[in-house]
C-alpha cells in the first residue's frame, strides 16, 4: 500500500510538472495565437469573418473556442471555455496600435498621428486614380483571367497583384476581400525592417559593421556580433524557429511581453557569420536596436510612418507593437495588397520613389548579397532566388516571404512585382503561378 501511495504521489508530481512546463504553455500558445489573430483581423482589417475562420481551420487551432467583447475591444480564447485562457486587447495610441496579449496597452510616448493628404488627383501608385484593369490588351486580359482562375481554385489565397515599376497590370481578390482590406504580411515584415534600416543607413544613423550593440552583450563573446550579422541572420545566437511546437519563436510571440528579450538573452553557440539560421528573434533584436537609435520613443513611433509608409503612399500600413512598445519587425505589419505591392515597387526602382530616394541603390546591392553561410538563399532580411527556389523566375529575383503563403516577388530583369497574400495557404504552387504570370506578359 505504501508503494502505491508513493507511486501515486510521484505520478501526480510528474503530471503537475508536465502541465506547468509543457502542456499549459503549449495550449496557451494555441489560445494566444487564436486570440491575437482574431483580434487583429477584427480591428485592423475589414475582411469577412468567414475568411478569418477558414484561416484558423487547422489543428489544434480549430478546437479553440473564443468570445468577442466589442465594448472592451477584447477577445478571449481558451480550450473548452476555461483551459489555458488567453486575452488579446486592441489599443490605439497616436502612431502606435495593435492587439497585445493581456489587458494593459504598452506604456510608450507616441505623438498624435498625422492624417496623410489624399492624392485622389494622381494616378496609382502615387495617388489613388486607377484605370480599369484587364481590358486594354489581350495580354492584360489573359493575366486577369489567370488571376481570377487562381483565386477561384485556391480559397485560401486572399489577393494577387501584378505590377511593373510604375503601373498595376492586374489584381484579383477572394470573396470577402477587396482593395481596401488590410492583410497580414507575417514575416514579410522582416523586409519592412530591411527598408527601415536602409533609411537609417542613408541618414548615417547606423553602421552595419558596428558591433558591441547591446549592454547585455558587452562582457561576453556576443559583443562581436555586428549589425550585419543580425541583418543576415548569421549572429550565431541559439534559437529554435519552429511553429509546430513549444519553441523560442512560439514562446516569444504568445508568452512574452518584450519580444526582443528572449533572443537578446540567447547564448552564442556559433562564431558570427559562420552559420546561417532563420530567426524571428533576430528581427526583434533589430527592432530593439532601432528603438535605441532614437533619442526618445516618440521618434521611434513615428519613424516607419514618416520615413517610409507616407513617403511611398502606403497609407494603410501599420506595424503592431509588443506589450513593451517594440515594433514587431518579425511578424506584424499589415497593409492592403496594393500597398504591399508599392513596397515591392520601391525595391524594383532601387529605393527611388518617383524622384525621392528613400534608401540608396547600394542598400539594394547589400541587401541582395547572399549571407556567407546561406547557400545563396538569403540576404539581409530578404530571400534570394540565387539558390533557384523558384526555377520559373530568373535567379537574380528576390522576395519577401511570410508564414501561410505571403510573397512579394521582385524580378528586376522582367521589370515585375508579383504580390500574393493568403490566410493559411498550403497548396498553391507558387513556381507554376509565377511561370504562368510571366508567360502572359511575354506573349
Amino acid at each position: 500500500m505504501k508503494k502505491i501511495k508513493i507511486f501515486g504521489m510521484l505520478l501526480v508530481i510528474s503530471l503537475a510538472v508536465f502541465w506547468i512546463t509543457y502542456l499549459n504553455p503549449t495550449l496557451k500558445i494555441a489560445t494566444g495565437y487564436t486570440a491575437k489573430y482574431l483580434c487583429s483581423y477584427e480591428y485592423l482589417s475589414n475582411i469577412d469573418t468567414e475568411n478569418v475562420i477558414e484561416a484558423l481551420n487547422f489543428f489544434p487551432i480549430k478546437y479553440i473556442s473564443y468570445e468577442i467583447n466589442k465594448k472592451e475591444k477584447r477577445i478571449e480564447a481558451s480550450l473548452f471555455g476555461f483551459v489555458s485562457k488567453q486575452t488579446a486587447t486592441y489599443y490605439e495610441k497616436g502612431y502606435l496600435c495593435g492587439c497585445v496579449l493581456g489587458t494593459a496597452p504598452p506604456k510608450i510616448n507616441s505623438p498624435i498621428k498625422k492624417q496623410s493628404t489624399p492624392n485622389d488627383a494622381l494616378s496609382w501608385p502615387r495617388g489613388e486614380l486607377l484605370s480599369e484593369l484587364g481590358s486594354s490588351t489581350s495580354v492584360t486580359k489573359k493575366l486577369d483571367s489567370l488571376l481570377q482562375k487562381t483565386i477561384k481554385e485556391n480559397q485560401d489565397v486572399f489577393a494577387i497583384v501584378v505590377a511593373n515599376d510604375s503601373t498595376m497590370l492586374a489584381e484579383h481578390y477572394q470573396k470577402g476581400v477587396n482593395k481596401d482590406t488590410r492583410l497580414l504580411g507575417w514575416s514579410m515584415t522582416k523586409t519592412i525592417g530591411n527598408a527601415l534600416f536602409g533609411i537609417l543607413n542613408k541618414n548615417q544613423q547606423i553602421d552595419i559593421t558596428q558591433d558591441q550593440l547591446l549592454p547585455k552583450w558587452e562582457n561576453d563573446s556576443r559583443k562581436n556580433i555586428s549589425l550585419n550579422n543580425l541583418l543576415q541572420m548569421s549572429s550565431g545566437l541559439e534559437w529554435v524557429e519552429d511553429y509546430s511546437k513549444l519553441s523560442n519563436a512560439t514562446r516569444m510571440l504568445y508568452l512574452d511581453n518584450d519580444f526582443s528579450l528572449r533572443a537578446i538573452q540567447s547564448k552564442s553557440v556559433e562564431v558570427p557569420d559562420q552559420k546561417w539560421y532563420y530567426s524571428s528573434g533576430t528581427s526583434n533584436i533589430l527592432s530593439k536596436i532601432m528603438r535605441n537609435t532614437f533619442d526618445d520613443d516618440a521618434q521611434y513611433a513615428t519613424f516607419p510612418y514618416d520615413s517610409l509608409f507616407h513617403k511611398i503612399n502606403m497609407k494603410s500600413a501599420v506595424i503592431e507593437t509588443d506589450n513593451s512598445g517594440n515594433f514587431v519587425l518579425s511578424s506584424y505589419c499589415w497593409a492592403t495588397a496594393r500597398d504591399w505591392t508599392k513596397f515591392g515597387m520601391l525595391y524594383l526602382n532601387q529605393g527611388n520613389w518617383f524622384g525621392n530616394q528613400i534608401f540608396s541603390p547600394e542598400w539594394i546591392d547589400y541587401s541582395t548579397t547572399p549571407a556567407q553561410a546561406s547557400d545563396g538563399k538569403y540576404g539581409a532580411q530578404i530571400w534570394l532566388n540565387q539558390a533557384n527556389e523558384y526555377s520559373s523566375v530568373p535567379r537574380e529575383s528576390y522576395y519577401a516571404d511570410g508564414f501561410g503563403g505571403q510573397k512579394i516577388l521582385i524580378i528586376p530583369s522582367k521589370n515585375l512585382v508579383i504580390t500574393v497574400l493568403s490566410g493559411q495557404q498550403h497548396d498553391l504552387d507558387f513556381n507554376l503561378l509565377f511561370q504562368r504570370i510571366i508567360g502572359c506578359l511575354d506573349e
